[in-house]
């Protein structure tokens, strides 16, 4: 900074004592008179043969000095009254001619400003905390030098462009959103170090190493796991506008190993197998009324994206919550979910100050505000009527085994409601959206999972229950297939609270660490090619190999690991898969553009195709 304000006033110095100027005007005493204009303060007025004629102070004649100010690179007419008649001044040195002269001056002066340069650099790095270059450019990524990790280096890497580094989460139209992300991990290590936003990363990409990461969770110093975790801890970019928008009092971000447990298992209560078995006729009607929209279109486009949207959103207002909406609210809820989760991903949220009226003004801070206002409006009904069926029910009543008396706090139960909702509908919306661009690319796999289906409804009917989707085994395969080809890129970032050693590599203390999910399923040796097919979209999308014990892949993680696993896994498998059951049954359907390039949207948490998915569907044929 220091550097970059001296060279700037020098050089403002040196073109504003360089600016020349012609002259004329009605009287014939200041014909072809030169006008050179000294530090903006007088014009010395001088006959061709550069003898001064006189010399005009500025500050007596303000409207040379108002106009002058104004227009000072460009070329302008400048009009005064001097004395007994009016003189114009015309400023006609071009742009070119006035770098020249700018540029020559610099020549004149190129020893004393690269003395300058060479000094204040110095300067700086003497002045600097740690007089390492690499820290002056990209603070925060120095490494752990303890006597003990002197072996141990930092990973490979790239840092990028200094102070902000490589942009790992923007997207591209060919890959979809983290491209930066994928760039970087195809080009370095299974672990590699990276720079963005000020922010010093660790990507470990490879269950084993992920696996290692995890292990550190909620540990001291000291290596125990009692309460106050200060091993490896989830990290909020953003904390002072993300922290009031997302929910700091989620289960995600309990840092205290204790609290976090009793924690899990209050939200859990209302996750477990039993609760989900009696949520399936609610996700069922749901799916049922969008089966329903979509055959009424006939021969028209349907965009399978806004359809399962759609479907999300409604089981978050019906089941989720358990709202009483009338047929005219739902459009304002769908739009509010989706201004708040669209609006995490503004990058104005991560200003290291709070945003004033975010919560009032903002779009995002609105929606948050209109989702908070139901939840609270639902938790007082039930305060008065007692529980019922929904999840926001089982989270407000539920009271930890261990006392039996301990019971979530208000804030802990809205957080973590509209944190389920919001993972919830992310995931399942995003990955269905996925899996009908994968069926309409392989009508032959989409044949067999109608063929399924039509064998359990000969067998137990059409009703849905836990055990009668448990034998979609071959839907089951579909799921996870496209699971395993576009998961969540990353799970939330951690930051090490001690200098931790992964696969040989240092995560010093203070660093974050990403875990690098579609990189640990990319490189999975069960199933990895050379020419990356198969993770392709038409060349390997294989179902088939999760049916056969010799060809399963090894990893899978599209839900995370450890004691952070997404706890709404099971409500997220089941949304899916009631959908694609019915949506099987009842529908054919084909891609609108099956031959074209994929491309994608940018911008978004989880992979979704730049056109929705847009397809042409009929009453499907037995």
């Amino acid at each position: 900074a220091t550097m970059r304000t001296t060279l700037y006033s020098l050089l403002l110095s040196l073109v504003s004592c360089s600016s020349v100027a012609s002259a004329s005007s009605g009287t014939s005493a200041f014909a072809g008179v030169r006008l050179l204009l000294h530090c903006k303060s007088s014009i010395k007025i001088k006959n061709t043969n550069q003898q001064l004629l006189t010399t005009l102070q500025l500050q007596d004649y303000p409207s040379i000095t108002t106009n002058f100010n104004r227009h000072s690179t460009t070329t302008t007419t400048l009009r005064a009254s001097a004395g007994d008649g009016a003189l114009g001044l015309a400023k006609h040195t071009s742009i070119s001619a006035l770098l020249a002269q700018v540029l020559s001056r610099v020549r004149r002066h190129a020893n004393i400003l690269l003395l300058l340069l060479v000094a204040t650099t110095t300067a700086a790095i003497l002045l600097s905390k740690r007089s390492n270059p690499q820290t002056l450019l990209w603070p925060g990524t120095h490494s752990d030098d303890s006597q003990y990790l002197q072996d141990t280096p930092l990973p490979p890497g790239s840092f990028g462009c200094p102070f902000l580094g490589h942009d790992i989460f923007g997207g591209s139209k060919e890959y979809g959103p983290f491209a930066g992300l994928a760039k970087l991990s195809q080009k370095f290590d299974s672990i590699f170090k990276v720079y963005t936003f000020g922010l010093p990363i660790v990507s470990v990409a490879g269950v084993d190493n992920i696996k290692s990461l995890l292990k550190h969770e909620f540990q001291k110093r000291d290596g125990s796991s009692d309460d106050g975790g200060s091993g490896i801890n989830t990290f909020l970019m953003g904390r002072k506008n993300l922290g009031p928008v997302f929910g700091e009092e989620a289960l995600l971000y309990e840092h205290d190993a204790a609290k976090h447990g009793k924690l899990r298992r209050l939200v859990g209560s209302a996750m477990t197998p039993a609760a989900i078995e009696a949520a399936i006729p609610s996700i069922q009607e749901a799916a049922g009324k969008q089966i329903e929209n979509i055959l009424e279109v006939g021969d028209g486009i349907i965009e399978m994206e806004k359809v399962f949207n759609d479907y999300t959103l409604d089981i978050a207002w019906k089941q989720i919550l358990g709202l009483d909406l009338r047929e005219e609210e739902v459009p304002q809820f769908h739009k509010a979910v989706a201004d708040w989760t669209g609006g995490i991903l503004n990058p104005m949220l991560l200003l290291p100050f709070r945003i004033p009226g975010l919560m009032k003004f903002s779009k995002i801070g609105r929606a948050r505000t209109y989702l908070t206002t139901k939840v609270e409006e639902k938790l007082a009904k039930l305060e008065r009527d007692g529980p019922d069926n929904s999840t926001l029910s089982k989270l407000y009543f539920a009271t930890d085994d261990d006392d039996g008396t301990t019971r979530l706090t208000q804030a802990q139960v809205t957080h973590n409601a509209l944190f389920l909702i919001f993972a919830g509908s992310e995931t399942s919306s995003s990955t269905l959206t996925c899996v009908s661009l994968l069926l309409g690319l392989h009508p032959k796999v989409w044949k067999r999972v109608q063929e399924e289906q039509r064998e359990l409804c000969s067998e137990d009917g059409e009703g849905l229950t836990r055990k009668r989707l448990d034998k979609c085994t071959y839907l089951d395969s579909v799921v996870k297939e496209t699971l395993r080809m576009h998961p969540v890129e990353t799970f939330e970032l951690r930051r090490a609270a001690k200098t931790l050693v992964v696969d040989g590599k240092q995560v010093p203390e203070g660093w974050l660490a990403l875990g690098n999910i579609k990189e640990t399923h990319r490189r999975d040796p069960a199933v990895y090619r050379e020419d990356g097919s198969h993770m392709d979209d038409r060349k390997g999308f294989e179902p088939n190999r999760w049916l056969e014990e010799s060809a399963r892949p090894s990893v899978w993680m599209p839900f995370g690991d450890g004691p952070r696993r997404c706890i709404g896994e099971r409500l997220a498998m089941t949304e899916m898969k009631v959908f694609l059951a019915m949506l099987a049954r009842k529908v054919d359907y084909e891609l609108v553009a099956n031959d074209e390039e994929i491309a994608w949207k940018t911008n978004t948490v989880m992979a979704r195709p730049s056109d929705g998915v847009e397809v042409r569907a009929r009453v499907a044929v037995a």
